[in-house]
This record gives C-alpha cells, structure tokens and sequence, in this order.
C-alpha cells in the first residue's frame, strides 16, 4: 500500500472512530425507574486558588422515593483523583442512593467542576503543592458547589429542606464538613466518610500532604458551625487500613473539631479490604447499619440498610427454585446457586426475579426484581419483591 493510500485509509479509520463516539454518546443513559433517577443541571460559579474563576453547569443525578413528598434531602459528594479527574464519569453510588431513599430521602450526587465532563472548567480542588498545600481554596470551592446543588433541590416542590442531611466521601467528605460550618438553614447532619485531601496511598500511604493544616481547617470549620446553635451532629467513618487518611490522622482531626465546639461521633472500623479508603463504595452492608443508627435519634427512624430474614431451609444441591418459576427463573435461580457468598436472590411471585452477590447483595437482588417489573405511571410497582434465598438458606415461606 502506498503512502498515500496509507494516509487515507488512516483518515477514514478515523472518521468513523469519531462517528462511532458521538452515536454512543447519543445514545440515551438508561436511569432505574423504580427509584425515579433523573439527571438535572444546576448552574455554579467559584475561583480556584489563585483567584481564577471556574463555571459550568454540574450535572447532578437525583433519586427519589415513589410517591409526591415533601421528601428530606441527602446530597452526596464524591472525592477526587487528580490523576484522572478528566475520565469520571456521571456519580451515582446506588447502593448508597437507594439506602436513602428506603428511608424516605430524596437524593442528589452531583459532578463537580473540574471532572468529567466538566474538566475543561479547569481545576478549582487542586491543592497546588504537597509542600505548601492551598486546602483552603479547595475544599471552599467543593463546599460552595455542595451548598448550589442543595439550593437548588431546596427549591423543589417535593423537597423538605428543613430534614437535610449532607454526605461525602474522602476530598467529599471534608468538603461536606467544611459546606457544614455554612449552617445552612434545615441541615440537620452531616456525614464524612474517609474525609481528607493531599492523600496518596503510593507515595505517602495513609499520610497526607500537611496533616496539621488539614487539623486547623477542620477546627475552623467547627468554629464556624459552632456560632450558630445547636452545632451540627456529624458522623464520621474510617478504616484502620485507610491508605489516604490514616487513622491516628482521623482521631486528631475529630479531637480538634470537638475542642472547637463541633459536634462529632468517630467511627474508626476494623481493616476494609486491601485499602479502607474504599468502605463507603464497597462496603455499604458495614457502614448502612451505623448510618441508621446516627440518623435514627435525628428523627429518620426508617432504616435504610436491609436486613436478612430469619432462615426457613438451608439451600442444598437439589434447592428449589421459587414456587410457580417460570423457567427464565429456574434458570436464574440456578445461576444464583453457583455464587458465592454474600448472595441473595429475589422475586415477586409473577416470574420476575432478580439476585446479586457481594457487597449490598440483598438490597441488588431486589432492585434488579423491581427493574423486571413494568411500573404504573406513579412509579408504584405493580407487584411487590421479596427475599426469597439470602446466603445459604431459604428465608422466604409462605405468607
């Protein structure tokens, strides 16, 4: 082939590349009905640390409960790799969604600028330098985008602001704290898992850029809750084996926020994983539990986590499949068996069914019933799932 060919079959190849992206990108995102996922856009300006403004519109997910509300407001906020902030993509935690909408919350989970497809906004959570970190600037910026997005739901017709709960995880987490010490009106908790900045599990594992400026931020952010009283109730989750944000790191930063008059209950859990950095995406049947019991004495008595039911039969080789499967559901059943445990399988009496293993199993299992189930125009299913097999028994009997 000569040159010239070459050159033109390499411009064809790359004409459709791109034709083949934009038609994916086209292609409508599929949302889950049954919890009511939409996407909105809700407009924010802030400046980075050197005073240069970065704006856009962050694409935020919402979830919410079936029925007309006034539901509370969850917002959760997700933490930041510098490294490749450009490919995140649209945030959704659905475990940790669906959590809160079990108990009666709408939820929201925004992008924030500067990642994903907002990363031509620029870089307003860079810290700048290991050396001389600029946290400040930062976590302001993630605080003052928390608060727009939670102003914006506010002002929902099926939004009670005066019940919100706000919540993140690592550069989120301490992000929500600082957004907290705003004492917006009606937020009545606030939640930070694996909260911190500066961290990098290679290079300094479980230490941060400057700890002791992270200790000062979070005493100011106390102080500035505390002018308004009472001080916000925070809860504050980490594992011993978080490579970011070591413990003995945690346990000065919440010593320092309860000497400046913040409200906070440390939660430091066993080892996690290889990295405990991840509890919150990976282990929600570990924190689910503790988040219902802070939020239980605020007045959110519903619990959100889903328990086992008792075991009825213990599943052997020859276990049977739901009474009255259909043989799509024989089938699923029977690949439900092969997994490993924690597993559940789910189903609703008319051939739907669903199962899942891992983390979040039980809650899984059943969201993937509810999808199989055609819903009526108020987002009621028209049928109702149940746990039919959790783990290695049968907890489903006859009603």
């Amino acid at each position: 082939m000569t040159a010239p060919h070459l050159v033109r079959l390499l411009c064809l190849l790359a004409t459709l590349a791109a034709g083949l992206a934009q038609a994916q990108a086209q292609v409508p995102e599929r949302l889950q009905a049954d919890v009511r996922e939409a996407i909105v856009r809700v407009p924010a300006r802030v400046e980075d640390a050197f005073g240069k403004p970065a704006e856009g519109e962050l694409l935020v997910t919402t979830f919410r409960p079936a029925g007309p509300g006034p539901f509370p407001l969850a917002v959760i906020s997700h933490g930041r790799d510098p490294d490749k902030r450009a490919e995140y993509r649209r945030p959704r935690y659905e475990s940790a969604a669906r959590y809160f909408v079990r108990k009666g919350f709408a939820v929201a989970v925004p992008l924030r600028l500067g990642y994903g497809v907002l990363a031509s906004a620029g870089d307003p959570e860079n810290s700048v330098s290991c050396d001389a970190p600029r946290f400040g600037s930062a976590l302001h910026a993630a605080a003052q985008q928390i608060l727009a997005v939670r102003d914006f739901m506010s002002r929902q017709p099926d939004i009670d602001a005066s019940r919100t709960v706000l919540l993140g995880v690592s550069v989120g987490g301490i992000a929500t704290i600082a957004a907290t010490s705003a004492h917006a009106p009606g937020q009545v908790a606030a939640i930070n898992f694996a909260g911190g900045h500066g961290g990098n599990p290679e290079k300094r594992p479980g230490s941060p850029c400057q700890s002791d400026h992270l200790r000062r931020l979070y005493r100011a952010y106390a102080e500035d809750n505390a002018r308004v009283a009472p001080a916000t109730p925070t809860l504050w989750v980490y594992a011993e084996n978080d490579r970011y944000f070591g413990p003995n790191h945690a346990s000065r930063w919440a010593r320092a926020y309860a000497n400046a008059g913040g409200a906070v209950d440390l939660r430091v859990l066993p080892p996690f994983g290889e990295d405990g950095h991840a509890l919150f995406t990976a282990g929600n049947d570990v924190w689910q539990p503790l988040v219902d019991e802070f939020l239980k004495p605020l007045g959110f008595e519903q619990p959100g986590s889903v328990a086992a039911p008792a075991p009825v039969l213990a599943l052997t080789g020859d276990a049977s499949p739901p009474p009255g499967s259909k043989p799509t559901q024989i089938a699923g059943f029977q690949k439900f068996l092969t997994t490993k445990s924690p597993r559940a399988f789910a189903f609703d009496g008319n051939g739907h069914w669903g199962y899942a293993n891992g983390d979040d199993a039980r809650s899984r299992a059943l969201a993937r019933c509810r999808r199989n189930i055609r819903n009526e125009d108020d987002g009621t299913p028209a049928s109702t799932c149940h746990l039919y097999a959790v783990d290695d028994a049968i907890v489903w009997s006859t009603p």
